[in-house]
C-alpha cells in the first residue's frame, strides 16, 4: 500500500469570498510521486507535470491535483463529498501503484 493517511485542511476561495463552495487540501503522510506518471496513464489526467511531479483531472466540474505530498480539490458542496473524493483517490492511487507493472506511464 502506497497511501496509508492524509489530512484534510478546508478553506474558502479567496479570490471569491462569497462562493458557497470550499476547497481542500489533503495533506499526505507518504510520498506518491512516484505513482503520478501511472495516475496519469490510467485516469487520463487533463495535464501531467514532471518536475515536480504533479497530475491535474478534471472531474464533475473540479480540479483535482494530486501532487507527491499533497491532493488539492476545488468546488467542494461540502466536507463530507471531500472525504469521499478523497477515499476514492487513495483506493485508485492503491490500486493502480499496486498494477503497474501492467500500466504504461505517461
Amino acid at each position: 500500500m502506497l497511501l496509508k493517511s492524509y489530512n484534510k485542511e478546508f478553506f474558502n476561495n479567496e479570490c471569491m469570498p462569497s462562493a458557497l463552495s470550499v476547497q481542500c487540501f489533503a495533506h499526505l503522510e507518504e510520498d506518491v510521486g512516484k505513482a503520478i506518471p501511472y495516475l496519469n496513464a490510467f485516469l487520463g489526467g487533463h495535464s501531467c507535470i514532471k518536475n515536480p511531479p504533479s497530475v491535474t483531472f478534471k472531474v464533475q466540474g473540479k480540479l483535482i491535483t494530486i501532487h507527491s505530498k499533497k491532493i488539492a480539490i476545488n468546488a467542494l458542496k461540502d466536507e463530507d463529498e471531500a472525504t469521499k473524493i478523497l477515499e476514492w483517490l487513495k483506493k485508485e492511487i492503491n490500486s493502480i501503484w499496486e498494477n503497474r507493472h501492467s500500466i504504461k506511464p505517461s
